[in-house]
């Protein structure tokens, strides 16, 4: 039976399917508010979509409230940038699912946001410079189909391995890992089989027209950030916390660290005291892992591919794969989006833009011919990689470390929390779930003060 798309989730099944959250954040300008308290009930560290859940239900229990941001935006790894093509492009998250669907859904309307329900979208899948005939096609589906459930058989039983431990050897095999390792952003030799069966099921999913980005910066609009003001040090053993940014100190009663853990692992932020072992080791598994985007514009063709429909193509049985697999003409946009994840995202990544670029145009001339390179206009490189202020794209939990995330989310001595997609539980890797922690951490810090 052929799955309603890669990313859609099989019968029976419950995990993951693909791209969350990506990533990044915002188009809608943000200053800071003339509210902000000089010693908050609530420091916030991270104005992704943790920290601005977070800091909107402390807002919404009447709580004082201080968001510190590193970057100059907010939005975190929900970016919507319009500069490059000159239409709404997200570098990080696309696509609205899991945790906070219905409210994100109905905020984008009452804003006036262009929704698609994307479930079910059509896929072209090539072989070489053809497109793969019937029984390539069964193939391929059932390649999908054979590797999903090995990993799902091994999740039910609570076995916590390597997927690369459980998969069959088949034919276009390696066209499915790829697939699947878009969505977690590790290769299969890194990838859990628990934490994958343990992801909530995605849909129903939407794409937005203006950018995923742009809806987490209109919902954060009204949060009291102070931008470009990188933390630090977090000293919390005392009688609150103090946080220490280049403008000076910041106290407050209780603080929530929303950063990525690839941050939190290049010991970017000092904590005094340093945190518990349980913690330490919790973050030192859940690397991050790494999903990059190559945009390419073209113009006056669409070689034949329809709008808001997947492409896939036969890769070699070799892994990790050298794939780039695509998203063509999202809302008859002249882009195709093209998805990269785990070790040949990085490699992608290290070697840069032009690279990265040239190997998924070249991609498309293989499918296509010639005209596709006559046809393009220029490309782009999401920079998850490089960006010192995420490290990744998202938390990779490591096999064998199954509890992790649960362990990250518990509070310090009620006064340091921790949030975001890493400690989503089963809404990981998505920018849902990233703002479902931020609600969590805030009602444990309302508890907490009392």
């Amino acid at each position: 039976m052929k799955p309603m798309s890669p990313f859609s989730r099989l019968s029976g099944l419950s995990r993951r399917s693909f791209l969350a959250s990506s990533l990044a954040a915002a188009a809608v300008p943000h200053a800071v508010r003339a509210q902000v308290s000089s010693e908050p009930d609530v420091v916030v560290i991270g104005a992704g979509a943790a920290g601005l859940g977070a800091a909107k239900a402390l807002m919404a229990d009447g709580r004082s409230v201080v968001v510190l941001e590193a970057k100059d935006r907010i939005g975190g790894r929900a970016w919507t940038e319009s500069e490059t093509f000159g239409v709404p492009f997200d570098h990080g998250c696309s696509w609205i699912q899991t945790a906070k669907t219905r409210e994100f859904v109905a905020a984008a309307e009452e804003y006036n946001f262009h929704l698609q329900l994307h479930d079910g979208a059509d896929e072209a899948v090539f072989v070489g410079d053809r497109e793969a005939t019937d029984f390539e096609l069964e193939r391929y589906w059932d390649a999908y189909e054979r590797v999903e459930n090995a990993i799902a058989d091994a999740g039910r039983k609570g076995l916590d391995v390597p997927a690369s431990t459980v998969v069959p050897e088949m034919p276009w095999s390696a066209a499915s890992q790829a697939w699947m390792t878009m969505g977690m952003s590790v290769d299969f030799d890194e990838m859990s089989t628990l934490d994958w069966w343990s992801g909530a099921d995605s849909g129903p999913r939407y794409i937005v027209e203006e950018g995923y980005g742009t809806l987490i910066a209109r919902l954060g609009a009204d949060v009291p950030v102070i931008l470009s003001s990188p933390v630090s040090g977090i000293a919390w053993g005392g009688d609150g916390v103090t946080v220490t940014t280049p403008s000076g100190d910041i106290r407050a009663r209780t603080c929530i660290v929303t950063v990525s853990t690839g941050v939190l692992n290049a010991g970017t932020i000092a904590f005094d005291p340093v945190l518990p072992p349980a913690h330490r080791q919790a973050i030192a598994d859940l690397p991050m892992g790494l999903l990059a985007k190559v945009a390419l514009q073209f113009e006056g063709t669409r070689f034949s591919f329809r709008t808001d429909e997947w492409l896939t193509y036969l890769v070699p049985e070799v892994l990790p794969a050298p794939a780039c697999y695509f998203l063509t003409w999202p809302f008859n946009q002249d882009l195709m989006i093209g998805f990269m994840g785990g070790d040949f995202a990085w490699e992608m990544s290290a070697a840069g833009t032009e690279a990265a670029v040239d190997f998924a145009l070249g991609e498309v001339v293989a499918m296509v011919g010639s005209k596709a390179r006559e046809r393009f206009v220029k490309g782009t490189l999401t920079q998850w990689a490089s960006d010192p202020f995420t490290l990744g794209a998202y938390a990779a939990l490591r096999p064998g470390a199954h509890g992790a995330r649960q362990i990250l989310a518990e509070p310090l001595d009620d006064r340091l929390f921790f949030a975001g997609e890493a400690a989503a539980g089963a809404y990981y890797a998505t920018c849902g779930g990233a703002w479902w922690s931020g609600e969590r951490a805030a009602r444990e810090v309302i508890a907490a003060l009392g």
